[in-house]
């Protein structure tokens, strides 16, 4: 994480967003490296494809870091296009806006309809058992 932190400027929206995800993935305690990736995303947001805001809202909501000044600003640009959204991204944003309902629920939130958007797919990617499976654990 210390070795990010001084190059974080060179890095574009994608290399920011594997950044938080691997450490978010590898459970990695880093609040000054997110704190850091939080504030260069935010002073560039609008360079995020929806892709890269779905998966670092995912990254920040794994590793509880909701700090709502940067939380704001990301979930504003998200909500600004969030109709450009794939179902594995907007699946992705549900689980984030659980946590910033939670942490922040003064904060604007995406309209009803996306919000059903969301759950929808997120409903979607909940692995359901295969018929086999099911006569298996009858058995």
């Amino acid at each position: 994480a210390s070795a990010a932190l001084p190059r974080l400027d060179e890095f574009n929206s994608q290399e920011l967003t594997n950044t938080v995800w691997a450490f978010a993935t590898a459970s990695g305690k880093a609040p000054d490296l997110f704190d850091a990736i939080a504030a260069s995303a935010t002073s560039r947001i609008a360079e995020f494809n929806p892709q890269d805001l779905a998966n670092m809202a995912c990254a920040f909501a794994c590793v509880g870091y909701i700090a709502s000044d940067r939380i704001a600003a990301l979930l504003d640009r998200i909500i600004h296009v969030l109709s450009t959204f794939e179902a594995i991204d907007l699946s992705q944003l549900f689980q984030f806006w659980l946590d910033v309902r939670v942490e922040h629920p003064d904060l604007r939130g995406p309209d009803p309809h996306h919000q059903e958007r969301m759950r929808q797919a997120y409903a979607g990617t909940i692995p359901r058992p295969s018929q086999l499976q099911r006569d298996v654990s009858a058995a």
